[in-house]
């Protein structure tokens, strides 16, 4: 039972962090963290955002990034990732 509880905290805390990222302004390490993204996709979607400006949802994401593909947009749908403009997620 213990063991039971266990985990599901852990995937508890583990939604939390994932839902909280938002690939507008997020760091490298915080884009690691998410699934399907590892340091040199972190990198490129920085280069990108940075090049470019704000990803608008996963569809421009995966359009405009080498690396993400169907998968990885289907993992970081289920992850919770957003888009919000950091104007507007302080309001």
């Amino acid at each position: 039972m213990k063991k039971i509880i266990a985990l599901f905290v852990a995937l508890l805390l583990s939604i939390s962090v994932f839902a909280s990222v938002n690939l507008n302004t997020a760091s490298e390490k915080e884009l690691i963290k998410l699934p399907g993204i590892g340091k040199k996709t972190a990198t490129a979607i920085i280069t990108e955002r940075e090049a470019n400006g704000a990803f608008v949802d996963l569809k421009d994401l995966a359009k405009r990034v080498d690396g993400v593909g169907k998968k990885t947009v289907e993992k970081l749908a289920e992850a919770g990732v957003t888009f919000a403009e950091e104007a507007e997620s302080k309001e």
